[in-house]
């Protein structure tokens, strides 16, 4: 058996389903009627670890006579390390600077991975998503979020 990208994204996804489901299970599931905190994590959790599973199988099976490629080319990289570097200092900036400051930073970082994008475009992009983020979450939903957080 050759490994392929496939195999990767299938192990990815049943590990990030599994602790997500773990981690749920301490919340609590609740009933379908009321479901508790722990639905959402625990439900989805085994939705990707399902998917992950079906994946992994669908890429064992069509891997005969498959040239095996390399897990991540090259050009690949720049955009898969922005994402996960925009979604890091999200996590990091949103309970200690605030929302906006976190969200900015996302878009910031995010934008990176697009080769195409150009800088003047930006300011537009920041102005737009951080409208819309607050008014849906923060005005919209009543989710306290502490907007701008003057305390670092």
């Amino acid at each position: 058996m050759k490994f392929h990208a496939d195999h990767a994204v299938g192990v990815l996804f049943i590990a990030s389903g599994g602790v997500a489901a773990y981690l749920g299970v301490d919340y609590g599931f609740g009933s379908l009627s009321e479901m508790g905190p722990g639905a959402l994590p625990i439900l989805l959790g085994a939705t990707l670890l399902i998917f992950g599973v079906a994946l992994l199988l669908q890429a064992h099976l069509a891997s005969e006579g498959r040239p095996s490629i390399a897990l991540m080319p090259r050009e690949e990289l720049r955009p898969f390390v922005a994402i996960l570097a925009a979604l890091f200092v999200f996590g990091l900036l949103v309970d200690s600077a605030g929302l906006l400051p976190g969200l900015f930073a996302l878009v910031c970082i995010g934008w990176l991975a697009d080769r195409r994008g150009r800088l003047k475009e930006l300011p537009l992009l920041l102005l737009a998503i951080g409208a819309i983020i607050v008014a849906i979450f923060y005005f919209g939903l009543g989710i306290p979020f502490h907007l701008l957080d003057w305390s670092i």
